[in-house]
């Protein structure tokens, strides 16, 4: 499952069911440049889980409501309440182990 780009005003209705993983960065991010390959080779493994990023500059709201000061930020949900929230780069293993 490819990952998709979400924003402010829809990602409570993408969240809301089932588990999802919201990678929080920005364009001009070493890190999260980084972390995106990883994000999307384990998101055509797990089948179970959404993956979704959105982009922090261009969306204030979340920013603000999930308390995001640095980046990249993984917010994990399952069925709308956010049941970790991990701060900075994460390989291929940790990010498998958080998923778990």
């Amino acid at each position: 499952m490819a990952v998709v780009e979400i924003n402010d005003k829809n990602i409570e209705e993408l969240i809301k069911e089932g588990k999802a993983l919201v990678d929080c960065y920005a364009s001009w991010c070493g890190p999260c440049r980084m972390l995106a390959p990883i994000i999307d080779e384990i998101s055509n493994v797990k089948s179970d889980i959404k993956f979704y990023k959105l982009d922090v500059d261009n969306n204030p709201e979340t920013s603000i409501k999930y308390g995001i000061m640095s980046i990249p930020t993984l917010l994990i949900f399952e069925n709308g309440e956010l049941k970790n929230q991990v701060v900075g780069f994460k390989d291929k293993n940790e990010l498998n182990e958080l998923l778990k």
